[in-house]
């Protein structure tokens, strides 16, 4: 009995001291977590619309920080709209930024957040490449130098520039017109696809004087295995 009390005293010790230590990093380093989310925002900002010089909250407000619609600002006129849209995908909530003309035609889309299978969904950001291993390797210890025309943005965002609400379609015959779903990873290709029906759909209510879009997040579009 004096054992199991001490082994429940120690056990006890043991959880508070481990829940101390990780609120102890959290407070320490949530002002540099936040500040590199900032920055990468931001880079998703721009990366959108590469010639604004600023963007700003419809309606007046100051500088749109990703919440109701925002206008890329260039050359003191609005170039174009973005909203933030999220759904829940097969492991994670996932969130995208998406860029839009005053036709609703998408600019680009931007996955900001997204914790999904590795090897499956995780491959929505994954960047082709015609690299080598072997170049690969040269480059990181400095022995040759990375191709120019190397790719930046992932395919699988690609897809949806010049879309349109209408067209937003998730399809697995390559030949069709939409979005081409990643093999294996249906679930997550329907998650992304319909956040980005939800920023759009915000974006068209936004410039139409409507209430804001519908942005909550819903339950998988697609019930079971991610392999589907």
């Amino acid at each position: 009995m004096k054992n199991a009390l001490r082994f429940t005293a120690v056990l006890g010790l043991i959880t508070i001291a481990s829940g101390l230590g990780v609120s102890t990093v959290y407070m320490l380093t949530r002002g540099r977590i936040e500040a590199k989310q900032q920055e990468a925002f931001a880079a998703a900002l721009q990366s959108v619309f590469p010639d604004a010089e600023s963007f700003e909250a419809l309606g007046g407000g100051g500088a749109w920080e990703g919440e109701g619609v925002g206008v890329a600002i260039s050359g003191g006129e609005p170039a174009g709209y973005l909203a933030v849209g999220a759904r829940q995908g097969y492991s994670s909530t996932i969130r995208v930024l998406v860029g839009a003309g005053a036709d609703l035609t998408i600019k680009a889309v931007r996955i900001l957040e997204q914790a999904e299978t590795p090897g499956l969904g995780e491959r929505t950001k994954e960047v082709k490449t015609d690299r080598t291993i072997w170049q690969a390797a040269g480059e990181a210890v400095g022995v040759s130098e990375g191709g120019g025309d190397e790719e930046t943005v992932p395919w699988f965002q690609k897809q949806f520039a010049g879309l349109t609400l209408d067209t937003l379609v998730v399809v697995k015959d390559a030949s069709a017109k939409g979005v081409q779903a990643i093999t294996g990873a249906t679930v997550s290709s329907l998650a992304v696809t319909e956040a980005v029906k939800a920023a759009l759909g915000e974006i068209k209510s936004g410039i139409s004087g409507d209430s804001a879009g519908d942005d909550d997040v819903d339950e998988p579009a697609e019930a079971g295995q991610e392999g589907m």
